[in-house]
């Protein structure tokens, strides 16, 4: 969900009443949602609290609200999720979620600096790992993109802005402008309903922007209208100078047009953190391999065969107990 706050816009907005927050100061207001600063007050604590600007009309509705975004709160505990602490309905019938603050979003970040490759594997691996877990709890998260990573207190990237997945159940869920749909895959611009491939496609089109600083295909000084989008689906995603080309054809396997081309995120995951799962050596078939080898071996890096790997003596092997 994008947010763009000016003074004005700021200055305008009415304080909701939300239960046990005090101070409440505007820090981002869109289309869909404004969110605050406040204090938590039973806990002295400053958190963010993201208020929808439309309204639930009636009980069903808020009940509905609520069951599931307490469902989509077991996400918060993933270490890469910012923590969802209470979610509710105003006096008025906005539904809100009260958040972790953190320093700031990739965005941000993405205005002064660009990632290498290095930390575009960390982040990627981390937010992929959180998108992997998401999914497992079939939840999907729907608008992955640079100011949806934030940046916790202690440095570390964190998912925002789950309360989407819960939020665009009842409303709408057509593309827009307000979507950030530069992170959206192909199908969600052909009335398809969003996939899990959906949000590995956003992941990797976000970390391609981060190491590039603007989305993919798109051009210097040119924002695209939704139908010239949609045409450069058609278009390679380039290479990126200074970066492995593993790394850019991973990100750019992730954005394949078709869905079933793509990874899972948790394959996404740990191909970005480098664990490649090749077939057990040991194993043909399903079925173990017996007396094959009288010792184990591995390739040394110094000669051009295989060389037995040393063996600990008995007295130095810590299975071996010794009574």
């Amino acid at each position: 969900m994008a947010y763009r706050a000016s003074v004005s816009d700021a200055s305008s907005l009415a304080r909701p009443e939300v239960p046990g927050l005090a101070g409440l100061s505007v820090i981002a207001h869109g289309g869909y949602a404004t969110v605050y600063r406040a204090v938590q007050v039973s806990v002295d604590r400053e958190v963010a609290v993201k208020v929808e600007n439309r309204t639930l009309e009636g009980d069903k509705d808020r009940r509905r609200f609520i069951r599931e975004a307490r469902a989509a709160g077991k996400m918060s505990s993933h270490p890469h999720v910012v923590d969802l602490f209470d979610v509710g309905v105003t006096p008025d019938g906005h539904p809100y979620m009260i958040m972790e603050l953190c320093l700031g979003t990739y965005a941000e970040r993405m205005k002064g600096e660009l990632l290498g490759a290095a930390e575009c594997r960390d982040v990627g691996a981390k937010i992929a790992d959180a998108l992997a877990d998401a999914h497992v709890l079939g939840v999907l998260h729907r608008d992955v993109k640079p100011a949806n990573i934030l940046i916790t207190r202690f440095g570390e990237p964190a998912l925002a802005d789950f309360g989407l997945a819960v939020l665009a159940e009842t409303r709408e869920s057509s593309i827009t402008m307000e979507l950030t749909p530069a992170y959206a895959a192909p199908e969600m611009f052909h009335h398809g309903r969003p996939v899990t491939a959906s949000d590995v496609y956003s992941l990797c089109a976000t970390l391609y922007a981060l190491m590039r600083g603007r989305p993919p295909r798109w051009r210097d000084n040119y924002t695209p209208t939704i139908a010239s989008l949609v045409d450069m689906f058609a278009e390679r995603v380039p290479d990126l100078q200074g970066i492995p080309p593993e790394l850019t054809a991973l990100l750019r396997r992730g954005m394949a047009n078709n869905p079933a081309h793509r990874p899972t995120a948790a394959e996404l995951r740990d191909e970005l953190a480098g664990f490649h799962r090749d077939p057990d050596p040991t194993m043909i078939m399903g079925i173990p391999l017996q007396n094959t080898f009288s010792e184990p071996f591995t390739t040394s890096p110094t000669t051009t065969g295989p060389q037995p790997l040393s063996r600990p003596r008995a007295d130095e092997d810590p299975t071996v107990r010794h009574d």
